[in-house]
């Protein structure tokens, strides 16, 4: 089919840039970082010291040094970073020890073939050729213990053309068990022994294919396995495995585009709703089993495209596969799709006219994962949920499995022989901590809730909050059909908000004769006014156009905190009293009331939430959301929105925002407060030392500058939500069973980082599944808190996020300022209007 009819230029390409990749092919010894010293300065220029320790340097001391090239952030006078409070508790990890004590000296060599030959297999069998023996092969990285000199050359016939091959063989380290590159030698390892198990590489992981499941009705393939990833934990070489299922599409990016030149006659929109769903999905290559995501679709080329091959000669994209991979193009006239390609491929890969851009071929690339409009499907959903969402007991008994069928294998035991390690025989154990459950202050009443559910939910719906404000002058928004619904709702939030000790006002109901995007904001333009207090719009549906164009007029044109409700949800049986009530509590936050509290000990204390998400219109922005609490109990927030376009534009905007959040805070306190503590979610472990580097000596510098001798005790820590560790616990009651640890417990030695000071969160309770928990890095304390006092304030922060009554995975001021990010990112693309900084308007 010709899909580039009417095919327009859409000119140069998008060269976005992507997060950085971990490289599987480590350089020479990598680095560790000296950790921070003390006294705590109290100068510009004392702090400025400080920052500057947090430098690259190495560690001879450790058993294993690691090579990860992350900074060290752990204090040198943090003799322990282990916290005491709490009631101990027994746990079962993820992880599996590496226990080795070999003798041996092992070459390392780099690997070259003319010509390039691209599937590390048939590079290996080619290896096996030429008659050169090896341990491990990664495809480019060979070690031996076979010393083949500095430099070896040799020639072999490929295995499938039978040419003749050139290798080259260059040695760049010798390496013993005690070496940095121990470290990458046991990921290669532990690899070769998922090889061993009968899994398969797909993408990053590896992966059963005889037991994959299939979802025909959703043209869907599941395909359970495992992610692995060797570290040093605490001086202890360790191996963290978790499942992980692959998600495959049945059909290519060809077939998903055929289908939409052929539902739509117009060949432009037909490629507007191309971009709109194939954009920023993520592809499989099954010819070398390669991921990429995709960045754009270049109609103005297709497979006949000639690119400069490394020798300088030209050859189209048809060809370069014929000859590569054997690969007959069926379509010649399909366009291509542009992905960014990781530094491994792009330079074993052809020459192309941007450096790391690569063009592939529709009909030759699997969609992965699932869309947005899948995600939206709740009955795939919950059929998926059957397969991902392991329970605590199934995951261990998964993993035990794993173990067990390495260590009974005759030939994993060979593998593991041959270099001289073994495995632990079971997965490694540990002792937590549980923290009490903290009470949640009402206004006339502290109540308790279950420590095994952490959900206050019907305890608190009827009580007063600790600060309600009132709705005296409001509109409701509707169509014509939704009048009914509408008025039932204006009177069930009336029976729930008096008790909250709010005070509604009935408002002024304002019927539309249809549901259109313009009947809602020419409404919304002639009947508020700056003194309003709220803007609720019942919508029929939840047209995400419709709801950004509300949202825009809202909270940048016309900044009137508003309510958002679908009339299906107002309409459900017997449900329009809880709905209210949740709605009400949600009015009474946005229009900035106290709901509930906890006891924060330290009066003079602020905490900073900051977190970041894409711009959906602009692959080159992202925003931040940054908000900060206001009062001692940090139950007022004062949040704001950063327009990133550079790291420029993020320190000036991150100065902006703490320096009016400073004065805010004063405003309210008369005083400025003496602790301020960061909570930067939304940073991968390779953007820690940007944060050090940029972030820290910013909010360092500012703070110093807001009024003359202030000099506030910072303290800053990384939150990570997408960790692959997992805990479990005895059930008390059998004894037998496996269940998901309590909320409240921490975890803080053994499975950490010895470079970090670091632990682990379970805040939440998991309904379905084995729990996540969180981790959380400690990159600058100069707070003076204890350890165990700043974990609890932490689990204590947990509870203030005033959309769930309950416990959440992170502190609530990261929560807000993910939903903050969110709606900037994917309704309003700009910040909202000042006037809103002090309401939570985006709950």
């Amino acid at each position: 089919m010709y899909l580039r009819g009417c095919a327009r230029s859409r000119g140069r390409l998008s060269r976005s840039t992507l997060s950085r990749d971990q490289d599987l092919i480590s350089g020479e010894g990598s680095s560790i970082v000296t950790g921070v010293t003390s006294p705590a300065p109290s100068t510009l220029s004392g702090v400025t010291s400080q920052l500057d320790s947090l430098s690259m340097a190495t560690d001879d001391n450790d058993r294993y040094p690691t090579t990860s090239k992350f900074p060290k952030t752990r204090p040198n006078d943090l003799n322990s970073k282990q916290g005491e409070s709490g009631q101990e508790i027994a746990l079962i990890s993820n992880y599996i020890k590496i226990l080795a004590a070999p003798q041996w000296d092992l070459y390392r060599y780099h690997c070259s073939f003319e010509p390039d030959i691209e599937l590390r297999k048939i590079r290996r069998e080619t290896l096996a050729n030429a008659g050169i023996k090896d341990v491990a092969f990664d495809g480019m990285i060979l070690y031996s213990f076979e010393d083949f000199g500095l430099e070896k050359t040799a020639s072999a016939k490929h295995p499938v053309t039978n040419e003749t091959v050139t290798i080259k063989l260059k040695r760049t380290a010798t390496a013993a068990p005690e070496s940095p590159e121990f470290f990458h030698l046991a990921n290669l390892i532990v690899r070769k022994l998922l090889e061993i198990a009968g899994l398969k590489l797909l993408g990053r992981n590896y992966y059963s294919f005889d037991k994959k499941i299939e979802l025909d009705r959703y043209k869907l393939t599941l395909f359970p396995g495992f992610m692995t990833a060797v570290n040093v934990y605490e001086g202890q070489l360790m191996i963290n495995v978790d499942l992980s299922t692959k998600v495959m599409n049945k059909q290519t990016v060809y077939s998903i585009l055929m289908d939409k030149f052929q539902r739509l006659n117009d060949a432009k929109q037909a490629q507007d709703a191309s971009i709109k769903e194939l954009v920023g999905q993520i592809v499989l290559t099954p010819y070398n089993n390669e991921t990429y995501k995709i960045l754009d679709i270049a109609w103005d080329k297709d497979p006949t495209y000639q690119f400069t091959k490394r020798d300088g000669t030209q050859q189209t994209l048809s060809q370069y596969y014929q000859e590569k991979y054997h690969i007959q193009i069926k379509d010649e006239q399909q366009p291509l799709i542009t992905v960014k390609a990781s530094k491994r491929v792009a330079k074993r890969g052809p020459k192309k006219d941007d450096p790391g851009m690569i063009f592939l071929i529709p009909e030759l690339c699997c969609l992965t994962g699932i869309s947005d409009a899948m995600r939206q499907d709740f009955s795939l959903m919950k059929e998926m949920s059957t397969y991902t969402h392991v329970g605590p007991n199934e995951r261990f008994q998964q993993l035990n499995g794993f173990l067990t069928d390495i260590q009974e294998r005759d030939e994993g035991r060979k593998e593991l022989s041959k270099w001289h390690i073994s495995l632990d025989k079971g997965l490694v154990e540990l002792t937590g901590r549980t923290m009490e459950a903290e009470p949640i202050i009402y206004k006339d009443r502290t109540i308790k809730y279950n420590p095994l559910e952490a959900d206050w939910s019907r305890d608190g719906r009827s009580l007063a909050h600790i600060s309600a404000k009132n709705l005296d002058r409001w509109i409701v928004i509707y169509s014509q059909r939704d009048s009914q619904i509408a008025h039932s709702f204006v009177d069930a939030l009336y029976k729930v908000c008096t008790p909250f000790g709010m005070r509604i006002d009935f408002p002024e109901m304002v019927e539309l004769p249809n549901d259109r995007s313009e009947s809602f904001i020419r409404a919304i333009e002639n009947k508020t006014h700056p003194q309003m207090d709220l803007v609720c719009c019942i919508l029929t549906n939840s047209r995400k156009d419709r709801y950004d164009a509300i949202k825009k007029v809202l909270c940048v044109d016309c900044p009137i905190p508003s309510q958002m409700l679908l009339s299906k949800t107002l309409q459900k049986p017997g449900q329009l009293m809880s709905v209210a009530t949740k709605v009400g509590i949600q009015i009474n936050a946005k229009l900035g009331g106290e709901i509930w509290a906890v006891s924060i000990p330290s009066k003079t204390i602020m905490v900073v939430g900051i977190d970041t998400y894409r711009d959906s219109q602009s692959r080159s922005a992202q925003m931040v959301g940054f908000v900060a609490s206001i009062n001692p109990t940090c139950t007022r927030y004062y949040s704001r929105v950063i327009e990133q376009r550079s790291s420029k534009d993020f320190i000036s905007g991150l100065k902006s925002c703490m320096h009016d959040a400073l004065q805010k805070y004063h405003q309210v306190n008369g005083a400025l407060p003496a602790k301020i503590i960061v909570y930067r979610d939304g940073v991968n472990d390779f953007q820690l030392l940007d944060v050090i580097e940029n972030e820290l000596p910013a909010l360092n510098e500012l703070c110093m500058k807001v009024q003359e001798g202030y000099d506030p005790k910072l303290g800053m820590i990384v939150v990570k939500k997408r960790g692959s560790a997992r805990f479990f616990a005895r059930d008390p009651r059998s004894g037998r069973q496996l269940i998901n640890p309590p909320p409240g417990t921490i975890i803080d030695h053994t499975i950490t980082n010895q470079e970090w000071y670091d632990f682990y969160l379970i805040s939440q309770m998991a309904r379905q599944g084995t729990v996540a928990p969180t981790h959380f890095n400690v990159i600058w304390d100069r707070t003076g808190l204890k350890v165990d006092h700043m974990q609890r304030l932490t689990q204590k922060l947990c509870h203030l996020y005033y959309n769930w009554p309950g416990t959440i995975r992170v502190p609530g001021v990261c929560q807000y300022a993910h939903k903050l990010a969110f709606l900037a990112a994917q309704s309003l693309h700009t910040q909202p209007h000042e006037s809103l900084a002090d309401k939570l308007f985006y709950l």
